[in-house]
């Protein structure tokens, strides 16, 4: 038996997971000043989405309820983490959002599609399932509205995760070797769409240039993937998943998953005090960072993706 899976099965309802999720919680949102950046809302996302992505779906052969999930989720995304982009932005990141999480829940029942995508992409034909053609189509759209070095990430990024999800879903016999401390990261990094979420940040046009915010950039994508294994922690163990990123660190670290869950749970707050040092008296970017961390922390906390309802935090 590994290492990892030693741990009692029952971590969910365990103090001690409480107690993690609450201190990342109650540190990173309430022990930090509210951003001043103006936020924008358009009240009318969420059924504009579900008009736009319903035939697409139908067509794709999968069902209904997967449009309202998926669209519930990515409007979530889009207006409380990125709050501070304008509506136009935030109807981006809500469709592309429906689009991944498509791939990576129902990627398993279209794995041609997926296997194909980057080469069908890179030759310009029609993919193999019509989600995936929208999001062909959004990956081009990115440079009307992200600057070139955010578009390109946005592009580059998105194939990544896309073929990591392929190889998620048909390497779920893969032994996790001990010693192997790398990998975790190594995948992690390409699944977890980290690129397009951390360039979503800065529209175009915002700075002439990038230069203020490059170095900043590998601390954000590691904040909202890192802040979301430990946040979806809860609803994997729910649902008796052990083929994520906490457990297959913990087996590589040979250390318990509620121990390593831990762990990350405070590499998530130094990566926010990191970025706070880094970013110094600039109020822009401050207040940028400051709305993206809340609304990173927010999100996961109010979608109903992540079942985090059903914890009582302490106060």
């Amino acid at each position: 038996m590994p290492y990892a899976a030693l741990e009692d099965t029952n971590v969910t309802s365990s103090n001690a997971v409480r107690e993690i999720l609450s201190d990342l919680l109650k540190r990173g949102i309430v022990n930090h000043e509210l951003s001043s950046t103006p936020r924008h809302r358009d009240d009318h996302l969420y059924d504009d989405i579900i008009e736009e992505v319903a035939d697409i779906f139908a067509a794709a052969g999968d069902d209904k309820i997967f449009v309202e999930r998926f669209s519930r989720t990515g409007c979530d995304l889009a207006q409380i983490t990125y709050g501070h982009t304008s509506t136009e932005h935030q109807h981006y990141i809500a469709l592309y959002t429906v689009c991944l999480l498509y791939a990576d829940d129902l990627g398993i029942r279209h794995l041609d599609a997926l296997t194909q995508f980057a080469r069908r992409f890179s030759t310009g034909e029609k993919q193999l399932n019509p989600v995936l053609d929208k999001l062909t189509e959004l990956m081009r759209q990115a440079y009307d509205l992200w600057p070139q070095v955010g578009a390109d990430a946005i592009v580059s990024g998105t194939l990544e995760a896309v073929s990591a999800m392929y190889i998620e879903c048909t390497s779920g016999d893969m032994k996790i070797t001990p010693q192997a401390t790398l990998w975790p990261n190594y995948f992690r990094n390409r699944s977890g769409i980290c690129p397009p979420y951390a360039h979503f940040n800065f529209m175009k046009n915002w700075r002439s240039a990038p230069d203020s915010y490059l170095q900043l950039l590998p601390y954000l994508e590691f904040y909202i993937v890192a802040a979301n294994d430990v946040l979806s922690f809860y609803k994997e163990q729910l649902a008796g998943e052990t083929k994520n990123y906490i457990h297959i660190r913990a087996t590589t670290d040979q250390m318990t998953p509620v121990d390593m869950l831990r762990r990350v749970a405070d590499e998530v707050l130094a990566c926010g005090e990191r970025v706070e040092l880094l970013i110094g008296d600039d109020a822009q970017l401050m207040g940028i960072w400051r709305s993206f961390e809340h609304g990173v922390l927010e999100f996961h906390v109010k979608t109903q993706r992540y079942q985090l309802a059903g914890l009582t935090f302490g106060s």
